[in-house]
């Protein structure tokens, strides 16, 4: 136990006995995608979410392309620099310029007063993100939109079992997405949920998966994107979502667990949750203080400890090779650039057990003394 590497993530699965039986239905139909299991999923999803309407797609970043594209926006949407690419990528895929706004120091979801800054005659849209699992305050942003009147969507990738003000995720903006990639909480493998209580939106949307057919299949009425999600990983996802409980309840134990550990540690501090809030822990962070650490130094450090964290998110959007041609955010983004500086995931996934954790956090004391 003391000498084994502890990876950052691992997908947790059912056990295989309860798939393996309908796979074999499957491959037995011929229906491989967008099948009865597919739609049984889409119809758990937005029990669980309460949102009427959910459509699969084959990943989160497609998701995020075909809701942007069904929208019509244009000129430019502001978004978080803190967040994974695909926010920024779908934006740019669809002609639309990022205006990257600051995150809220401490939680490190996107900042409703950096983007009150940010809003301009050209804005279509604000794009929230969940981090970490953390919703951000989506009753000041959606005031902003509306105020706007510019569509709040959410990339809510990291989301999926999280609560804003004890209301369940899904419906919480015109439209979210979810990710059900290997890393998330609930995984179908490969994966995304584009969940929305606009009717015309989800109609365009669940076309749009298929290239832009028409709903008999007679013509192609938009521009979309094969996006089906195959039936193998709906009935992943679909059995992964009835253990939704169970998982989220195992997250909680470790993050509990690592924060009883490192508490009071100096020069380490946690993402603060916001009361009514609760993340889905898709992720755990610390941040170092910088007077006292070195972030990428822990991080070389615990690589050869054989245990994998992550700078997470690093380099922040505004800083990645793939956005050098726009113009740097005006003003700065000050708590983007320290949090990118400071953050570490460290190993978190639904069966990772409590002597593991401990074992992480003995060998980050050790790094950080």
């Amino acid at each position: 136990m003391k000498n084994r590497t502890i990876e950052l993530s691992k997908p947790t699965l059912v056990d295989w006995a309860q798939v393996a039986p309908l796979f074999a239905q499957v491959w037995r139909s011929g229906q491989l995608t967008v099948g009865p299991f597919t739609l049984e999923f889409e119809q758990a999803a937005a029990q669980l979410m309460q949102v009427r309407n959910v459509v699969a797609v084959s990943s989160c970043t497609s998701g995020l392309l075909l809701v942007v594209r069904a929208l019509n926006l244009t000129g430019e949407v502001v978004l978080p620099s803190f967040t994974w690419a695909s926010t920024g990528h779908a934006l740019i895929w669809n002609g639309l310029t990022p205006v990257f706004a600051d995150v809220a120091d401490g939680v490190y979801t996107l900042d409703p007063a950096d983007v009150a800054r940010r809003l301009t005659p050209r804005t279509s849209a604000i794009m929230a993100a969940n981090a970490f699992g953390l919703y951000p305050d989506l009753d000041a942003l959606d005031d902003l939109a509306k105020q706007h009147g510019v569509p709040l969507i959410c990339d809510s990738a990291q989301a999926i079992g999280a609560t804003y003000k004890d209301r369940i995720g899904g419906g919480l903006c015109r439209a979210e997405i979810f990710s059900l990639s290997p890393t998330k909480v609930v995984t179908a493998v490969e994966g995304g949920l584009i969940a929305t209580d606009d009717d015309e939106l989800a109609r365009q949307v669940r076309g749009m998966r298929d290239y832009g057919k028409t709903a008999d299949g007679a013509d192609i009425e938009s521009i979309g994107l094969s996006a089906r999600l195959s039936e193998f990983h709906s009935i992943i996802g679909l059995t992964n979502l009835r253990a939704l409980d169970e998982l989220l309840a195992a997250r909680r134990r470790l993050v509990d667990r690592y924060r009883a550990n490192l508490a009071g540690l100096p020069g380490v501090a946690f993402q603060t949750i916001p009361p009514g809030s609760r993340s889905s822990n898709s992720y755990f962070l610390i941040f170092l203080d910088e007077q006292g650490h070195d972030r990428d130094a822990v991080w070389r450090r615990m690589a050869e400890l054989k245990t994998q964290t992550k700078r997470y998110f690093y380099p922040p959007l505004h800083r990645l090779r793939s956005y050098a041609a726009l113009p740097p955010p005006a003003p700065p983004l000050p708590v983007t650039e320290r949090a990118s500086r400071t953050a570490l995931a460290l190993p978190l996934y639904s069966h990772l057990s409590l002597d593991e954790v401990d074992l992480v956090c003995e060998r980050l004391r050790s790094v950080l003394q």
